[in-house]
């Protein structure tokens, strides 16, 4: 049996601006080879000239030229051309945003809507044609424009932009009948196991702690999962530590065995048998491709197999 492979896929933002900006010709490429995949940030994609479908799990949806896509950080997804498009060159550009950093920024003064308003914002995918995003696609075009030009305060033009942008999506309506709704409580649960996990990852943390944290039962959490990331909660926690110990690597000089305790792991050779399992490679060679080409640490992935 040949298992689905599922990719976590890394990027850093840039010093002191919360977007990354990826376009130009780099995007103009053929679609449609690479694996299901999720990333660290929310994504936001604009296809410039192209025709397919975008895959969040068991679902398809059509996208054409000027369709512009919101995916949440913990939504597995890819595309996937018409067959009339599968060898011919297609054109995307994609925005990364640090959402915590941009509403923690902008809600200071109300702490109660942060939660609020990240809940609303990651509850579900969006794929717009231009009837329907238009707005949204000029505020995406003003960030790349800005981002692009770098004229003076372009970076409290981009942070302001970005705002506008989720605000866009988290007012969309998205009541579409019961299904929908159970989707989105899904969505939360899990949600909530997330960021517990990316808070207490240092910690000791098994299947019973997760049970104690959600009063849920394990099948359930592990069903949950399994339907929404793709990933048992081990696998996750797993991915979300190791993702913690990229970031040592690649910005501190602290050793292997400090690094793993920090993230969870007591015992280094656990760690070690786990960071290659995931990245194809060890701590140190990580670290050193991570300080020789520091530009290149953005485009790593971590894959995961489903059921491992």
């Amino acid at each position: 049996m040949v298992m689905e492979k599922i990719e976590y896929r890394y990027y850093e933002m840039p010093p002191g601006l919360p977007a990354l900006a990826l376009t130009g010709e780099r995007w103009e490429i053929i679609y449609g080879s690479d694996n299901m995949h999720f990333h660290n940030h929310l994504e936001i994609g604009y296809c410039h000239y192209g025709e397919g479908t975008i895959i969040f799990e068991d679902k398809e949806i059509a996208y054409k030229s000027e369709t512009i896509t919101f995916i949440p950080s913990n939504i597995p997804h890819h595309t996937k051309p018409v067959v009339e498009e599968m060898e011919k060159i297609q054109k995307w550009e994609f925005l990364f945003l640090d959402m915590n950093e941009i509403v923690n920024e902008f809600f200071s003064n109300r702490p109660e809507k942060i939660k609020e308003f990240l809940k609303n914002i990651n509850r579900q995918a969006y794929v717009l044609e231009r009837e329907d995003g238009a707005v949204a696609i000029e505020f995406l075009k003003m960030i790349f424009a800005e981002i692009h030009q770098k004229k003076e305060y372009y970076k409290y033009a981009v942070k302001t932009l970005a705002l506008n942008l989720l605000l866009f999506f988290s007012r969309l309506d998205s009541n579409n009948g019961e299904q929908e709704k159970e989707n989105r409580t899904n969505i939360g649960y899990v949600n909530t196991l997330i960021k517990y996990m990316e808070e207490h990852y240092m910690e000791e943390i098994d299947a019973e702690t997760l049970v104690k944290n959600c009063n849920w039962s394990e099948s359930y959490i592990r069903r949950l999962f399994l339907e929404y990331v793709n990933a048992t909660p081990m696998e996750y926690l797993r991915l979300v530590r190791i993702d913690k110990s990229c970031e040592l690597l690649a910005k501190t000089e602290k050793s292997v065995e400090i690094i793993a305790k920090e993230v969870g792991y007591p015992a280094v050779s656990t760690y070690m048998r786990n960071f290659k399992k995931i990245t194809g490679m060890s701590p140190a060679k990580w670290r050193k491709e991570a300080w020789r080409k520091p530009e290149n640490i953005r485009k790593y992935h971590i894959s995961v197999l489903k059921g491992w």
